[in-house]
């Protein structure tokens, strides 16, 4: 509780003491297990930094996407109500001992309402070679998760939101995948604009499953973007904390950017390098995530549970 508690006040000193005018216009944190094993020139100009991370809600006349990627720190900002994200990745790690890992990650978000969003991380191809070994082949673990904002950016307080993730087992433990126990995370998120810098802060609390009952740990995290351009986002986010089954603690930085090549189509690049000792050492990452309307949000434009969870 003492780590949570820290965090907390951590949280509201950093965020709440910085008076900034509330923004006009409007990423899921990676499991330790993971982290332990995972235009045309006739189109107008469009300012991406502005509507990929901002903590403040829109309401986009035009479909745009809001990368989650690649950063570990997750911000406020939900899809639109209606809109289905999804985003395709490529991940290289170095495990250490000449062994190098390649993950294929995708998820699909999906805006129930102008608050809350649901998220599944699909499992995703994972292959293991080098140092002398045999090569290994697999699927990651999957998870579930939705993302709610209670409560909106002001002059003073940041916007703030809670993350409630499950891990559901699909990899092999034999392979070192995964751990084949299910796994629950509780994310408090913090996201504050500061003209065109955003900063977004997270605790992540894990109850891990093991063979004779579970393990909890806390890690932080904290990532600040900022719009050099119209269309380039340059991220730079640093985390980590314990992790569960182990007393080593695990700390990385991350520095890469967004750049959007239409409105609802943004690619992302990255470098992770760790600054303690475990895996992965270093992790290069190439991405893409698309965003649409596909048409069945409606359904919610008029229920009573859109308006309770904030439509």
């Amino acid at each position: 509780m003492s780590a949570w508690k820290f965090a907390l006040v951590a949280a509201f000193a950093t965020f709440g003491s910085w008076g900034v005018a509330e923004a006009e216009g409007p990423a899921s944190p990676t499991e330790a297990a993971a982290i332990l094993s995972g235009t045309d020139g006739s189109e107008p100009a469009f300012d991406q930094g502005a509507m990929a991370r901002t903590a403040a809600p829109v309401v986009r006349e035009e479909t745009a996407a809001s990368p989650s990627r690649p950063t570990w720190t997750g911000g406020a900002s939900t899809s639109d109500q209606g809109e289905l994200q999804t985003d395709f990745g490529l991940q290289w790690q170095s495990m250490g001992m000449g062994v190098g890992q390649m993950v294929l990650p995708s998820s699909v978000r999906y805006g129930v309402t102008s608050r809350l969003e649901l998220r599944w991380g699909l499992p995703a191809h994972m292959t293991q070679s080098g140092g002398g070994t045999a090569s290994l082949e697999g699927v990651s673990d999957q998870n579930l998760s939705a993302l709610y904002r209670f409560h909106e950016q002001g002059s003073r307080m940041p916007a703030l939101a809670f993350d409630y993730g499950v891990k559901i087992p699909s990899a092999n433990p034999a392979k070192g995948f995964g751990t084949g126990y299910t796994d629950h995370q509780l994310v408090f998120v913090a996201s504050r604009d500061l003209g065109r810098a955003h900063l977004d802060f997270n605790v992540v609390g894990t109850v891990a499953g093991e063979p004779y009952g579970h393990d909890g740990a806390a890690q932080c995290g904290l990532a600040l973007s900022l719009a050099v351009t119209s269309r380039f986002t340059w991220v730079l986010d640093s985390y980590g904390g314990p992790q569960p089954g182990t007393a080593d603690r695990y700390g990385a930085a991350l520095s890469g950017g967004t750049w959007a090549l239409r409105p609802w189509l943004v690619v992302d690049a990255a470098y992770t390098r760790a600054y303690t000792a475990g895996a992965p050492r270093q992790q290069f990452t190439v991405g893409i995530t698309h965003a649409m309307k596909p048409g069945f949000g409606s359904a919610f434009k008029s229920a009573r549970v859109a308006r309770l969870l904030g439509r």
